[in-house]
């Protein structure tokens, strides 16, 4: 039986990569974006500044790749994902999922946080392409909310960007200070479940109303 090779040249560049990768994450949890210049990121991995452009090519496309391994969007649950794509209409309880996935990966990721606040407190074209990627992905979302909304003036992405730009904030607040905002502290467990509850009802009132205006449009067309 052939023994297990457990080193050798590929196996030995993945393991340099994650190396380079983590320091990435660690200097970005401890000092900010500013601190992502070569020779820090050399240092904090203590690695060769030259394998930094070996196996990335430049220090943009390293501090990419690692920002967007660490976006929401690209760690949604599989199970998830399938739900949607499975469904040709996107169900109010698939909406709640993503938010509830969506405010918990954010508030236990250190790393996303930095990066949000990196994001809206300086002009990046790094930023600018993850933001748009974040875009297109809620546009395959929005597309299948269509029928949903249709006919009535319940502006379903409205009411989205208010709730994920709220999560936003009060995720940064709460572990960047640890005050409260509206006399609330996600901090704490009562109030982070509190939070995620009223974003679901309102979630779930959306969609209420429009069906609600819906079948008073039905009614009016047919007495025409």
């Amino acid at each position: 039986m052939a023994r297990k090779v457990t080193d050798g040249p590929i196996r030995n560049k993945e393991r340099t990569k994650g190396k380079i990768l983590e320091a990435v994450g660690k200097i970005i949890r401890t000092e900010g974006y500013k601190g992502l210049i070569v020779n820090r990121i050399g240092k904090a991995s203590r690695l060769d500044n030259k394998l930094i452009y070996l196996y990335f090519g430049n220090v943009d496309r390293l501090v990419e790749l690692y920002v967007k391994s660490k976006d929401y969007w690209n760690n949604i649950p599989q199970d998830l994902i399938d739900e949607v794509n499975a469904n040709p209409i996107l169900e109010k309880e698939s909406v709640i999922s993503i938010m509830e996935h969506q405010m918990d990966f954010i508030f236990n990721s250190e790393e996303l946080q930095k990066i949000l606040l990196w994001e809206i407190s300086e002009e990046s074209q790094l930023m600018r392409e993850i933001a748009d990627g974040r875009e297109e992905f809620g546009e395959t979302l929005f597309k299948k909310s269509k029928s949903t909304f249709r006919n009535t003036d319940v502006n379903f992405r409205a009411t989205e960007a208010l709730l994920i730009g709220g999560i936003y904030y009060l995720v940064l607040h709460a572990r960047a200070n640890g005050s409260t905002f509206c006399g609330l502290d996600i901090n704490k467990d009562k109030d982070y479940k509190a939070i995620k509850q009223t974003f679901g009802r309102l979630v779930e009132w959306t969609y209420a109303e429009a069906k609600k205006q819906q079948k008073k449009h039905e009614k009016e067309k047919s007495k025409k």
